[in-house]
């Protein structure tokens, strides 16, 4: 399935999820999440605020902060750079409409970078929003652990096209599977 054809069918379906579904949903994958050993062993965690019937991120960010890790989180500079911010409970509203961090760019090591994403298929292949900007941020963190968290609907079993910009995750997260 090429990309645009992708993005559309899994965005219509995300959108289509009842809250009941995403809230049940999302705490099955914080359950999976953490019995991951990367995710355990970090001591900086890169995460994101969910938006748009993404998977919950809440439960996540909160126990991150309280387990006495780092959580950073992505902020949008320009058309093509996505940083991190260590979060200290200040944000603003970006031009997207989903809510970022407020702060200085963290310059540290990322030990896992908890991934959303639009679409996926079980090969780790991931589609975003189609500007690129975790392709792009995965390349100045080559060591840390990439784990995407996403439901069980945005997986496109025929699989998704890709080019050699796309990168794969290293762990995919749903509801009711670990892909490795």
């Amino acid at each position: 399935m090429n990309k645009k054809e992708a993005r559309a069918l899994i965005k219509e379906k995300r959108m289509k999820l009842s809250q009941e579904y995403i809230d049940n949903a999302s705490n099955k994958i914080f359950e999976k999440l953490m019995q991951n050993e990367d995710f355990k062993n970090a001591k900086v965690i890169m995460s994101y605020m969910d938006f748009k019937n993404e998977v919950k991120t809440d439960k996540i960010n909160n126990f991150i902060k309280k387990s006495g890790k780092i959580l950073v989180l992505p902020k949008v500079t320009d058309k093509e750079t996505m940083i991190a911010i260590e979060d200290k409970n200040q944000y603003s509203i970006s031009p997207f409409g989903n809510k970022e961090p407020d702060g200085e760019e963290y310059k540290g090591d990322i030990g896992v970078i908890i991934t959303p994403g639009v679409a996926f298929d079980r090969n780790k292949n991931r589609i975003g929003f189609g500007r690129g900007y975790y392709d792009r941020f995965f390349i100045k963190y080559p060591n840390a652990k990439k784990i995407a968290i996403a439901f069980e609907e945005q997986i496109v079993d025929d699989g998704i096209e890709t080019d050699k910009y796309d990168k794969k995750v290293d762990i995919l997260i749903t509801e009711k599977n670990i892909i490795k």
